[in-house]
């Protein structure tokens, strides 16, 4: 699937707002546009606009990413606003030649009743998605669990990564890997299993691939390489 990549700043954003440019994340999130042929850059915009509403950060830098039309011409737009203490994932959904915003996910949780609502989160509200250090959480951490598993990453060689979990229910939620210098990498798992990541432009396409040794699922996106057990996604 080709996919089209835009990064936004927040200075920017504060300046199409200032002019009075607002799309599909204003407060009603109501305006629908004549049916006419979407483009890009629009998709693009209102679905980084929808993500800086709901966190209220117009400040977070976004790497969003247009999809190719759906078989029935409806569109998508999504991949990740950074908040400083996390990553989020984001998934927009559009009609077919409309910007009317008919899908807002986050970390795979369907938000759009509570963006609609003005039920944003801000401040305080924000999780706390600070590093578990040597599998202790932190205080106030937004994390269920914390571990340490095996890691790797070219240059690296083998060696151990903190992460934190949060589980939202029906074996659904995201694991958070920390790389011992900075950084950190987002697996998300449904049903028990890891079927994606925090794909950004830097990561150039690179295909996630798992693979099973009993309890264990291992994790190869490029040359960076994970071990995670089951447990840590399930609990128990």
């Amino acid at each position: 699937m080709r996919r089209k990549a835009c990064r936004t700043r927040g200075t920017s954003l504060r300046a199409r707002r200032a002019a009075g440019i607002a799309l599909a994340a204003a407060a009603t999130l109501s305006l629908t546009f004549p049916a006419v042929a979407q483009n890009n850059e629009e998709l693009l915009s209102s679905c980084s606009d929808a993500a800086h509403q709901y966190f209220e950060n117009f400040d977070a830098p976004t790497d969003m990413r247009v999809d190719d039309p759906r078989v029935d011409g409806t569109r998508t737009a999504g991949g990740t606003i950074d908040l400083g203490n996390y990553v989020a994932e984001i998934r927009c959904g559009f009609p077919a030649k409309e910007l009317r915003l008919t899908e807002f996910y986050v970390d795979g949780v369907d938000l759009l009743k509570d963006l609609q609502a003005g039920r944003t989160v801000s401040g305080g509200d924000t999780p706390n998605y600070s590093r578990p250090v040597g599998g202790v959480l932190p205080e106030g951490s937004s994390f269920a669990a914390s571990s340490i598993i095996s890691c790797e990453r070219k240059g690296t060689g083998s060696t151990q990564c903190d992460v934190g979990v949060v589980r939202e229910g029906n074996g659904n939620g995201f694991v958070m890997v920390f790389w011992p210098d900075a950084g950190n990498r987002v697996l998300y798992f449904e049903d028990g299993e890891i079927v994606r990541y925090d794909q950004s432009e830097a990561d150039g396409g690179s295909e996630l691939r798992v693979t099973r040794d009993g309890d264990v699922q291992i994790v190869t996106i490029g040359d960076a390489r994970f071990e995670v057990f089951d447990a840590l996604l399930l609990g128990g």
